[in-house]
């Protein structure tokens, strides 16, 4: 019988808890935000809860959390074509002897998660995308003064709040964000970010789900 898989397993394994903490410590030196733990942990809680909110089996959601912490672990290499580096740096760990469905499921999921040309192929793999491209939370910012070198990084600094929203009843995931208008506008929100907004759009619609944008209160999507 083959040995099922746990996110409890993948969270603990000390290699894949290294790549992390090297990874990290790379981005870092970019000035680039946090891509550790810290954001795998948080991608993996919103990817099982929007599945659990939903309907979906505990294996299924025990699958989406696995993939959504480990998606980013492939940036130890590059972080072009981390997604690929991923799934086959997972695949390595896992080793061939324990091969089965559900791993090649997560495989596949952590693989494409950045091809935007496509939907998700899978409710595990919109799950993990949704998870990831939510994160704009101000805390992976790691010094106040760093922001102003990244367009991207200053609109991450202002989400001063980040939430998540599922409403089975009305099959909609809304993403709810305060924004700090006084580090940067609204639009330029959207002049960084719509790529991934449209990304979550797709996603949510796998899950038969709309997807809602508010920020500071006003509805976008």
């Amino acid at each position: 019988m083959d040995e099922i898989l746990t996110f409890e397993e993948i969270k603990n394994n000390p290699e894949i808890r290294i790549y992390f903490e090297f990874m990290d410590k790379t981005f870092a030196l970019m000035g680039y935000k946090e891509h550790g733990r810290g954001h795998a942990l948080y991608a993996a809680e919103i990817a099982e809860r929007i599945l659990k909110y939903l309907g979906y089996s505990k294996r299924e959601q025990e699958l989406a959390k696995i993939a959504a912490y480990i998606h980013d672990m492939g940036n130890l290499v590059s972080k072009y074509g981390h997604e690929q580096s991923s799934a086959i740096m997972f695949l390595n760990i896992i080793g061939d002897n324990r091969y089965n469905e559900d791993i090649f499921a997560i495989a596949s999921a952590v693989g494409c998660h950045e091809d935007k040309t496509v939907d998700p192929v899978s409710a595990i793999t919109a799950a993990l995308v949704l998870g990831d491209k939510t994160d704009v939370r101000r805390e992976r910012i790691r010094a106040e003064d760093l922001y102003y070198v990244y367009k991207h990084s200053r609109i991450i600094a202002a989400c001063q709040k980040v939430d998540v929203v599922i409403n089975r009843e009305e099959m909609t995931i809304g993403l709810r964000i305060k924004i700090d208008t006084t580090i940067c506008s609204v639009m330029d929100y959207f002049e960084i970010f719509m790529s991934r907004t449209n990304f979550c759009r797709r996603a949510s619609s796998v899950l038969n789900c709309n997807f809602e944008l508010y920020i500071n209160e006003d509805k976008f999507l």
